[in-house]
């Protein structure tokens, strides 16, 4: 028999600021309990013995991949960041209980879960058993975008202790850039990879941009991933290459893959974002060793110009559309902007660069 103390519920969301993501995010009651018998507790475990009451593990730890997952950004912001910071220095004596679970989502990701814990993870939706742990924690230790700040991380853990940690999940060859590998030759020419898109903020002249690289001796691909994309292939391509270029999106979080001083390029679409760009990948690349560049897109290589004549309010006051926050800025300047880049200005880009790479 069990003597309840009381109910707690909380949610399991790492940053409890934003609507969009709670409203989506479960809520979860759980009971505190002064004695329980093994018959009403599952066990698991491997290393559970017959005779415990409880299954001995250090931590249970509760996330979610409600909220924004599923757009890989909030994947790491919001999730796998979180959970590394929170969880790592348990050793893998860590259980995961998530809520909102699509199959195709944990698919993506245990490779990276297997790293983070020795069991598996319990889909709380739809397990039916009742399970004991010493302790649990709801939600996890966000610090800042894709970031980690060592000075408050259980164990001074830091975003290069995640690269290294995606690195082995994936068993991704290049930690540097530049060289394949520890003593192989330099590349002649070093490898370029457009991160294109299907939707908004297209590359409207993504051919031509391949071709101007490739005048430029670079190794140029191209990939356009989405939530169904191969990761650990995705991962060894994105890890191959020594220069990443794409408009601002979600696709631009594959730069965790990328070795130690490749170079980020991100287009940053027309609208006055350079303080969104700053927030999600600018200052993010420092953390992660990764050198950054910027290529504004003007009013001229953006296809708002057909949509609205120049002396029109959105084009002229960008920073007065902010003011109406950010719905408004989403609507103007994401959701109906593509690019077509000045190939001149984006060879002086990729000349510079090519000179920063080690």
């Amino acid at each position: 028999m069990a003597m309840k103390h009381h109910l707690a519920r909380g949610r399991p969301e790492p940053r409890r600021v934003g609507n969009a993501a709670m409203v989506v995010t479960m809520l979860l009651s759980l009971c505190v309990l002064t004695y329980i018998k093994a018959r009403y507790c599952s066990t698991p475990f491997p290393k559970a013995a017959e005779e415990l009451e409880v299954v001995e593990i250090d931590e249970d730890y509760d996330s979610t991949s409600g909220g924004f997952a599923g757009n890989l950004y909030h994947d790491y912001t919001d999730v796998l960041v979180p959970l590394f910071t929170s969880t790592n220095h348990f050793g893998g004596e860590v259980q995961f209980l998530l809520s909102g679970i699509k199959d195709w989502w944990l698919d993506k990701f245990t490779p990276l879960f297997r790293q983070l814990s020795r069991y598996d993870v319990i889909d709380v939706d739809n397990d039916q058993e009742v399970h004991c742990f010493p302790r649990i924690f709801i939600g996890a230790t966000f610090h800042r975008a894709m970031g980690i700040d060592p000075a408050r991380s259980p164990g001074g853990v830091t975003v290069a202790d995640f690269k290294r940690l995606l690195r082995r999940t994936f068993r991704l060859e290049r930690a540097g850039a530049v060289a394949p590998r520890a003593g192989a030759p330099r590349r002649d020419k070093p490898r370029l990879l457009i991160i294109s898109r299907k939707s908004s903020r297209r590359f409207l002249n993504e051919r031509a941009m391949a071709h101007a690289a490739a005048l430029a001796r670079f190794d140029v691909r191209i990939a356009e991933p989405d939530n169904h994309t191969d990761m650990p292939n995705f991962a060894r391509l994105v890890n191959s290459a020594d220069v990443m270029m794409g408009v601002h999106g979600a696709g631009l979080t594959n730069m965790v893959f990328l070795p130690s001083r490749a170079v980020l390029i991100q287009v940053v679409p027309f609208g006055g974002l350079e303080w969104l760009t700053r927030v999600t990948f600018k200052d993010p690349a420092k953390d992660m060793g990764v050198s950054y560049m910027e290529y504004n897109v003007s009013l001229d290589e953006s296809s708002l110009k057909e949509l609205y004549p120049r002396d029109h309010f959105y084009l002229q006051h960008p920073y007065d559309v902010h003011k109406k926050g950010w719905d408004a800025i989403k609507t103007v300047y994401l959701d109906k902007q593509n690019v077509m880049l000045n190939l001149t200005k984006l060879t002086n880009t990729l000349e510079e660069a090519r000179s920063i790479l080690p």
